[in-house]
């Protein structure tokens, strides 16, 4: 008997295996972040040795980032007993995965009426290829339908196209290129039904799109796996080609982009297997030849996916950001606001390597852009987080294509939001080595629409700042007069802006919030909450106070275990809206100083037992938000709603002497008064009523990398300075 026989033998007896279904009854679905080096090892040697009966839904790649598998019921008590042996937190997502499938009702659609076809339940190929062919008939004159190519098992690939005389750009948008990833099937029907039928008036904007360009709409490109995925095995990802020695292709897995090298299997068993050479699959060859006759002004091109809460920008195999990454990384935040505002689900953008921790080749987003050069090319991976992932319930398939239909549309008709309406376009820094030039710097803002980075203060000292276009060839002229030497430190503002992600908190996973990107005001206190749950006897949460935006200023309290009779430390972050940095680092050090005692750092472990701990992460919530909202340079709080108090000039000490501004337009005005302010009053009342063994106070900002020693108002140095 040859090798090929065998093999073919294998796969005949794996089809009997397979033929009646595979059944998950019991089979568990859990979440888990590994926080360290072990925990990663110990997940990744599982799914790579397979001693332990389970399935990776989100395989693990990267510290801090969570995973979900399931585990059967015969190898869950090892898998226990492992998880504990190496300390790995584990939560139970769902208890019978089985039963949360048959909950995944199937539909079935009453041919020719096209209004029965609803987004209630999920449906079979021949539903919607039905339904397909019955809009096709219903509206001639608007869309037309063609079979594009077949699958590896002679299905149709079907697309469905709208077009409009005299529309230049194109759009295509790709579903269900993974047999397992229904909800994603559902929303492309979603969006076709919602550009045809027209009658939903909340939709207006895309139905102007739908106008505006021609689309191409690919709702199943593997139709066998989907097939394969309701019938058989309800997780069942790749297409169903038969090799020599396995059964299917991840198709997203077979685009001729950086082949083979990352995120890929060359084992035919795997579920990430990518196939011999890239554009082995007729289905891959299929939406590859679509795409290339309509590369001429293709303007946007989405694919579809499922799950995660992802939007995500090429390239799959790339660290960096290139191209025209921060232009899609502005829309993409505009869509997922939007998403967010509908039903609070809460989506994060940027590469596959900032959103997942991984790199991947072979997708079908990066070959488009790479190879077609598309602008905008942009892959959403649909609910949820995790709780149900392929077993999302039937209740939430509407809601899901709703919002995601909403955050699409937003991102086709976004604009760059450009900080000030993109008053500045570069960042300057300048050196006064005379008087004159200190003058100039000093008055700078008074005569040019300019705003200071570092400000002005001594000679010798380096002095950054922005000017907006439409002035700065009369400022460059001015300076130039004076002898004022320039330098360009930031070439485009807003692009160094655009880099700086922000990303949204999974609540009640604490491991998700870390320090790769930043988080807004309500993510950071949603994060403080769930870490003062999980830690109840060494951690409390307090509001010390109100913003006029009604924002509450929260404070952190921690001490650890031990000696009740301890010095205490405040530390205050946040006092500037747009240094955003020091909210992430008083976060990070709560995060260290809370979860010390499983450190193997001595120092840091005898530095957190030693003091009772008070943190004030954002003392400026209103100013914080508004600088991630509107305006990135924005600095004071939002008092009267226009101008704002510089907080750190309003402090009842030496006030409105020196280095301060009476000016409300100015970046460092003091307020009327000291403690005018509502945050300023907050804080002084908490530091007075901790002031009983107060040992050290230590407030951080941005930027400069000083460590700075009061006091602030004069030159010679008083008290301890020289121990400090």
């Amino acid at each position: 008997m040859n090798a090929k026989t065998l093999a073919m033998i294998i796969i005949l007896l794996y089809n009997a295996r397979t033929c009646h279904g595979r059944n998950y009854t019991n089979f568990t679905l859990y979440s888990t972040t590994p926080t360290e080096a072990d925990h990663l090892k110990f997940l990744q040697n599982l799914d790579k040795q397979k001693y332990i009966d389970m399935v990776f839904w989100k395989k693990p790649y990267k510290l801090y980032e969570d995973v979900q598998f399931i585990v059967s019921p015969a190898d869950k008590a090892m898998f226990l007993e492992r998880a504990n042996h190496f300390k790995l937190k584990t939560e139970v997502m769902l208890a019978d995965v089985e039963s949360a499938f048959r909950a995944q009702t199937v539909s079935k659609y009453s041919r020719l009426r096209t209004e029965t076809f609803s987004w209630e339940n999920y449906h079979t190929l021949e539903d919607i290829y039905q339904w397909l062919t019955d809009i096709a008939v219903r509206y001639p004159n608007v869309v037309e339908l063609q079979s594009i190519g077949q699958s590896a098992e002679g299905r149709e690939i079907y697309a469905m196209c709208l077009r409009k005389h005299g529309n230049k750009y194109k759009v295509i948008v790709e579903g269900g290129i993974h047999g397992n990833e229904w909800i994603a099937v559902e929303f492309v029907t979603y969006l076709l039904h919602q550009l045809i039928e027209q009658n939903d008036t909340k939709y207006w904007k895309l139905h102007e799109l739908g106008k505006k360009y021609d689309w191409y709409i690919i709702p199943i490109i593997n139709p066998d796996g989907y097939v394969y995925s309701q019938s058989t095995d309800r997780l069942w990802r790749k297409n169903r080609r038969a090799t020599n020695s396995g059964i299917g292709i991840d198709l997203n897995r077979n685009f001729d982009y950086n082949f083979g090298k990352y995120g890929t299997s060359a084992n035919p068993m795997d579920d990430y297997h990518c196939g011999a050479h890239p554009f082995s699959e007729p289905e891959t060859r299929v939406l590859a030849d679509f795409i290339t006759d309509k590369k001429n002004n293709l303007r946007f091109y989405f694919s579809f996916h499922a799950y995660g809460q992802k939007v995500i920008i090429p390239f799959a195999d790339r660290i960096k950001h290139i191209e025209n990454y921060g232009e899609m990384e502005n829309f993409g935040k505009q869509a997922i606001l939007k998403i967010y505002k509908m039903f609070g689900t809460k989506y994060s953008v940027g590469t596959t390597y900032d959103t997942l921790g991984l790199r991947i080749s072979g997708n079908s987003a990066s070959w488009v852009k790479k190879t077609h050069g598309v602008r905008y090319v942009f892959t959403f991976l649909l609910r949820d987080n995790g709780t149900f992932g392929y077993a999302l319930p039937t209740t939430q398939i509407l809601p899901t294509c709703e919002e995601t239909l909403s955050g699409l549309t937003e991102l086709m008709i976004a604009k760059p939001r450009r900080v000030r309406l993109n008053l500045f376009n570069r960042a300057l820094t300048g050196i006064p080595v005379e008087e004159s030039h200190l003058n100039f710097f000093m008055n700078l803002t008074k005569t040019y629409d300019a705003n200071f980075w570092r400000e002005p203060g001594l000679m010798y000292k380096p002095v950054d700042f922005v000017v907006s276009p439409e002035v700065k060839s009369v400022f460059l002229k001015e300076a130039s007069n004076l002898g004022i030497y320039l330098t360009t430190i930031i070439e485009d503002v807003q692009k160094a802006f655009d880099l700086q992600t922000v990303k949204p908190y999974i609540r009640r996973k604490t491991d998700s919030f870390n320090w790769n990107s930043y988080f807004r005001t309500g993510d950071i206190y949603e994060w403080l909450r769930d870490l003062a749950k999980a830690h109840p006897l060494e951690m409390e949460l307090q509001t010390i106070g109100t913003t006029y935006e009604h924002r509450d200023i929260m404070a952190v309290r921690i001490m650890l275990r031990g000696s009740k009779n301890r010095s205490r430390v405040v530390i205050e972050g946040g006092i500037h809206a747009r240094e955003w940095v020091s909210p992430a680092f008083v976060t990070y050090l709560i995060h260290q100083i809370i979860n010390a005692p499983y450190s193997k750092d001595p120092m840091l472990k005898n530095m957190a037992l030693t003091y009772e701990w008070f943190f004030v992460p954002i003392m400026n919530p209103d100013g914080y938000e508004f600088s991630h909202t509107e305006d990135r340079l924005w600095r004071k709080n939002r008092h009267d709603g226009r101008f704002g108090v510089d907080l750190n000039r309003n402090f009842d000490y030496s006030f409105g002497s020196v280095g301060v501004s009476y000016n409300k337009q100015s970046e460092i005005y003091c307020g009327p008064y000291a403690f005018s302010e509502k945050e300023t009053n907050a804080m002084a009342n908490f530091v007075l009523s901790k002031k009983e063994n107060l040992e050290y106070y230590l407030a951080f900002h941005s930027y400069g990398q000083y460590m700075i020693i009061p006091y602030a108002d004069i030159k010679h140095h008083k008290d301890n300075f020289d121990e400090m």
